[in-house]
Order: C-alpha cells, then sequence, then structure tokens
C-alpha cells in the first residue's frame, strides 16, 4: 500500500505536467495561428539578425540606389501599400537613406520612389525568398553606400517595424 502523502504528491506532479502540457499546446497553437502565408516558409530565415556580405544591388531606376548613399527598398503587394507608405511618411527613415517601394501590381505611394513589378522579378533579383503561400516577396533590402544589399528578409510586416528598419540601416556602412 502507497502512504497517502506519496500518492497525494504523485497526484499533484501528474496534475502539474498536464497543466505544463496544456499551458505550452496552447501557446503553440497562438504561436502557428500568428504565422502568415506571407512568412518565409523557414522561419529561421525571417529576419535573421545577421548582415549579408553583400550582391551587387540591381538597378530599380536609373537613379536608384545612388552611390555613396543607403538605400532601403520594401518589397510590398498592393493590399499592403497603403499601410507601408502611411508608415514612410515620416521623415526619419528617409534622412539615413533612399528609400523605394517595389509593388507587385499597380499602386503609388505619394513622395516615395514607386516600382511597379507585376511579375516580381525586382524580389527575385534582390535574392529574397518566396513566401510559404507562394506569389512575390513581402519584406525589404539595405543597400550599402557601395551598391551592395547587406540585408534582406521577408517580412510581412514591415510597416509596424520601422525601427527595426532603422537599426539595420545605421548597422550599414
Amino acid at each position: 500500500m502507497i502512504p497517502e502523502t506519496t500518492a497525494t504528491t504523485r497526484r499533484s506532479l501528474i496534475a502539474a505536467w498536464v497543466a505544463a502540457a496544456i499551458v505550452l499546446g496552447a501557446l503553440m497553437a497562438v504561436a502557428r495561428a500568428s504565422e502568415s502565408g506571407l512568412d518565409d516558409a523557414d522561419p529561421a530565415q525571417q529576419r535573421p539578425g545577421f548582415l549579408h556580405a553583400g550582391a551587387p544591388a540591381p538597378r530599380l531606376t536609373a537613379a536608384l540606389p545612388v552611390a555613396g548613399r543607403r538605400t532601403v527598398v520594401f518589397f510590398v503587394r498592393p493590399k499592403g501599400l497603403d499601410e507601408v507608405c502611411r508608415a514612410l511618411s515620416g521623415p526619419q527613415l528617409a534622412e539615413r537613406a533612399d528609400v523605394a517601394v517595389v509593388v507587385s501590381g499597380p499602386g503609388r505611394c505619394d513622395g516615395v520612389t514607386t516600382v511597379n513589378d507585376p511579375a516580381a522579378r525586382l524580389g527575385r533579383s534582390y535574392g529574397l525568398r518566396r513566401p510559404r503561400a507562394g506569389g512575390p516577396p513581402v519584406g525589404y533590402a539595405v543597400i550599402d553606400r557601395r551598391g551592395l544589399i547587406r540585408y534582406r528578409t521577408l517580412d510581412p510586416t514591415v510597416a509596424d517595424n520601422l525601427g527595426e528598419v532603422d537599426t539595420i540601416v545605421r548597422a550599414v556602412p
């Protein structure tokens, strides 16, 4: 016969483990629910937090990128264009770098160089990965003063993360 205190302790431990499993399962469900089809299929590749050695940046326009200036290129879909344009309306990022928006369909971003790229050729030429659900990439690339791509990532919530973009721009030579 098992003493009452041992049985009680065992039941308490089992209850604690079951509760922990339920909480962790719920957290995993929340994390899965927050994933988007626009995210990278490999989460380790999305916003990894390191600078690339650099590959030459393809031309966006005849004037961009400009030698001697940093450039940030945002890749968006028409549905997210207004949100990105509103976020870019402030001067903070434009003070540190030239800014361009590549939209994979029709649309313009007032006050910002906008390039329409319905075939998503620029996203591929900048080396952005394909989103989990396919289609054109959504995210950004940072180009250094020598014209090299130093950071690129998928980021479907880039309009909410301009502080992060600014930090990366400051880190790029």
